[in-house]
């Protein structure tokens, strides 16, 4: 009897130190450590960028970087000749699958090459931190924003509503060389509950397209806002001052980039008493009113507005905009209006008493090229099939 006992115990203590064993390591070994989305572009300016990505475990991060110009023995043996990493209140951010790295200190108009790189954190106790292996990315390159720069080229996406197959036929058909940024602008997502819908609905074939150079602005649209996730999206997506709008200049385009919030009234039970987009399109109303005072805008050849919901239409939301924010863009001199929402494709000319610019309202099954130079801006609107629906130009206006 005592002889089986001890035969039970022993099985017994076996068995579990195997299972702590196992709970120690989180059978860390069985699952190879790896990047699973990005890295990507944010937040591009002229001296500084902010590049993210997400790994399958938690680890603590940096950005190697670089001009390029001399490698030394890199990628083999080496590495870039400057490191950047994130820290927050004297903390380096760490034990985290989700990494957002910001680099300062750069040169307008200039060419970086860059690789991430993630080493996981297996134990971390207040006193005793145990690492593990570590991944690195391949080499990938980026270009800070010049407001010297006299021609660039960008595309404009609209109402992809998760639709991550739609996008990529539409980014296989066109061509990114001398592509400087792309602007999802609006309802790129249909509702958000978890990260989930951001990779399969757009990101990862983004990333696998041209993100992982090419930056793209994230502009909010209605759809954007619904979901209890949706708070979270400035994490994947950090715009500018941390806010959803703001301005930025590139090549002798200034830009106004404007967050039109829902189409209905924050009344409506839809959503259950948890918006407040008047008084925020108010907020916005007031920060307009400095921004076209400011020196950076008077002295922009091109005034380019990007949002979402476009004005004119009898829905709440388009009223307000039209009431609170065209008659501070008519008197700005704005020279474009970029929108969707509509999910068709119409321009509204110059009208009397309403716009003094074009207003372009893009179609959800199509996408605008925007080619600037300092003569003029030739835009062109493409539907899926690759037909021309549109192309026209705008000219420099006359400053007084």
């Amino acid at each position: 009897m005592r002889t089986a006992l001890r035969i039970f115990l022993v099985f017994l203590f076996t068995y579990l130190a195997i299972g702590a064993n196992q709970v120690f390591s989180g059978e860390q070994s069985e699952e190879k450590l790896a990047v699973t989305h990005g890295p990507y572009l944010q937040h591009v300016t002229e001296n500084s960028i902010i590049i993210i990505w997400l790994t399958n475990k938690k680890c603590v991060s940096k950005v190697e970087y670089g001009t390029g110009d001399n490698f030394r023995t890199f990628p083999q043996w080496g590495s870039l000749l400057q490191i950047a990493q994130s820290s927050r209140h004297g903390l380096i951010d760490a034990y985290t699958t989700h990494h957002k790295v910001q680099i300062t200190g750069l040169e307008p108009g200039k060419a970086y090459r860059y690789r991430v790189s993630s080493k996981e954190i297996l134990q971390f106790e207040p006193y005793e931190v145990i690492f593990g292996e570590t991944v690195v990315s391949d080499i990938f390159g980026f270009k800070t924003l010049d407001p010297a720069k006299k021609n660039f080229s960008f595309y404009v996406f609209q109402d992809i509503h998760g639709d991550a197959k739609r996008l990529d036929g539409m980014l296989q058909k066109i061509c990114l060389d001398d592509v400087d940024m792309l602007i999802f602008n609006g309802d790129t997502l249909n509702y958000l509950t978890s990260e989930k819908p951001i990779f399969e609905g757009f990101l990862d074939v983004s990333v696998d397209r041209f993100a992982k150079e090419i930056p793209f602005l994230y502009v909010r649209g209605n759809h954007d806002t619904r979901g209890s996730f949706a708070r979270q999206l400035m994490d994947f997506f950090p715009p500018r001052d941390g806010k959803y709008y703001y301005s930025f200049n590139h090549g002798p385009v200034h830009f106004v980039v404007m967050d039109t919030g829902e189409d209905k009234p924050d009344t409506h039970p839809v959503y259950a008493g948890l918006t407040d987009f008047d008084r925020y399109r108010e907020l916005q109303e007031e920060w307009l009113k400095k921004e076209i005072q400011s020196e950076s805008f008077k002295k922009a050849l091109y005034r380019v507005a990007v949002f979402h919901i476009p004005p004119f239409r009898k829905r709440h939301g388009s009223s307000e905009i039209a009431r609170l924010w065209m008659p501070l863009l008519n008197e700005g001199g704005f020279d474009l209006l970029l929108c969707g929402h509509n999910h068709r494709f119409s321009r509204i000319n110059p009208a009397e008493g309403k716009n003094t610019f074009p207003i372009l309202v893009a179609p959800a099954r199509g996408f605008v090229k925007v080619d600037v130079s300092e003569n003029q801006i030739n835009l062109t609107v493409v539907n899926m099939g690759g037909k021309t629906l549109d192309s026209f130009t705008v000219m420099p206006k006359k400053r007084n």
